[in-house]
């Protein structure tokens, strides 16, 4: 049984499974009752010649023809549901406000108007996601949104063949190297929605989780703030190691005073060897 769905798209694929559930089971219903029912009616009896059922040409072809014409609902049922799934909405009035620049958008259809979705990078590497922010800020494993906003996730993937997928958001989508693919989710409510990678990509894809986190919009741009920080002390943290390493490791400051000192010692040789020969002579 699906997750409830927590954005359109995720609401759409939703209710297309339990369309295809139903009719399933109006199949396997029907079916059955008409096998037993021939079963019963035309068994054999004690002392009596069993009847034969002679099928006729008309019913055959109206049977097929039904089953063809339940066929082609569900196939144009899938395929309207499918582009209906793959339009991005604008973000509600709860949502982030994003600017009014215009971006291309591939096999997406970007709502008209003020707003554009928040779009975000989704690399996968063995084995973890990595999420990178408009503002160039990323996480690793975890990627925070804020509530009611549309969100385009560019997926990409550095090494194998990844799948993305959060129930609660929406369908299962492959990052594939060196292409680019895409979806997108617009959470209705905060919380966490957990996910997975559902593509065999190694030894250890089973723990390639991921977790989309959905807050206010107010608790976002915090996040992010105080993201981007983190990420600038940590960064500065390492060139301040990295410099005093190289400095420890440099012969020009490590010992310098010693090389000096030898060649003074050694240019004192030369004089000393040219007094004991003056001494000889």
């Amino acid at each position: 049984m699906p997750e409830t769905g927590h954005s359109p798209n995720a609401e759409d694929l939703n209710a297309l499974y339990w369309v295809m559930v139903i009719v399933a089971v109006a199949l396997v219903v029907a079916i059955n009752g008409a096998l037993i029912a021939l079963a019963l009616r035309f068994r054999a009896r004690r002392g009596a010649e069993p009847r034969r059922l002679r099928s006729r040409g008309p019913a055959q072809a109206l049977i097929a023809g039904a089953f063809a014409a339940l066929a082609a609902v569900l196939f144009v049922l899938g395929v309207v549901v499918t582009e209906s799934s793959s339009e991005v909405e604008a973000s509600g009035d709860e949502g982030l406000q994003a600017s009014t620049r215009v971006t291309a958008q591939r096999s997406l259809d970007v709502p008209s108007g003020e707003t554009e979705p928040l779009e975000v990078e989704a690399s996968g590497q063995q084995w973890i996601w990595r999420y990178e922010y408009p503002d160039g800020t990323f996480s690793y494993y975890e990627l925070v949104v804020p509530v009611d906003t549309a969100v385009v996730v560019k997926l990409e993937s550095t090494d194998v063949v990844h799948r993305w997928w959060v129930p609660g958001l929406g369908g299962k989508f492959d990052a594939t190297p060196g292409q680019s693919n895409q979806t997108w989710f617009k959470a209705d409510e905060t919380g966490t929605f957990e996910g997975a990678s559902y593509q065999f990509s190694g030894a250890s894809y089973a723990a390639m989780r991921t977790a989309v986190r959905v807050v206010s919009v107010e608790e976002y741009e915090a996040w992010l703030a105080q993201q981007a920080s983190d990420i600038e002390a940590a960064q500065a943290f390492v060139q301040e190691q990295v410099a005093s390493d190289t400095e420890l490791d440099d012969p020009a400051t490590e010992g310098g005073g010693g090389a000096t000192e030898g060649s003074t010692e050694q240019g004192a040789t030369p004089s000393g060897g040219s007094g004991s020969a003056e001494g000889t002579q």
